[in-house]
């Protein structure tokens, strides 16, 4: 009896290092691309009225129009024209997408590759921040409508 007892203990002894490498050595998926544009960014969205350029005193709106596979910025005031950008691929990492794109506007044949970081608060406020970019007119909170 004394022997079996003996017996289990070394056995588990033995057993449990492979038992917990088995459970930590999970695998785990990092974050996939998706083609297209994410659901919950869909639609016309909008900025609240805003003085982008502190020296003049012109207001406006920022617009974003997206689709399924692409997305229109329009700045809010002229000289800027909008960026329309195509081919888009997202991935989700929290409340936050990461999207990437090829922007054709003013741009050679291949296009210009654009990346945003868009962070959603819920499904009717959203920051749309561009990367790598020296204007910060454009990083703005935007309200669906």
């Amino acid at each position: 009896m004394v022997i079996i007892i003996k017996f289990k203990r070394l056995l588990l002894i033995a057993l449990l290092p492979i038992l917990l490498l088995t459970i930590t050595c999970a695998p785990t998926h990092a974050a996939t691309w998706h083609r297209g544009t994410p659901t919950v960014l869909r639609g016309h969205w909008k900025t609240k009225t805003w003085r982008p350029y502190k020296q003049y005193k012109m207001t406006g709106h920022a617009y974003l129009k997206v689709h399924q596979t692409w997305f229109t910025n329009s700045p809010a005031l002229p000289p800027v024209d909008p960026s329309s950008v195509m081919k888009v691929y997202y991935k989700k990492v929290g409340h936050v997408y990461h999207l990437v794109g090829r922007d054709f506007n003013n741009a050679p044949a291949g296009g210009i590759k654009v990346s945003y970081r868009i962070k959603v608060y819920n499904r009717h406020k959203i920051y749309f921040k561009q990367l790598h970019q020296l204007r910060k007119d454009i990083n703005h909170t935007y309200y669906k409508y």
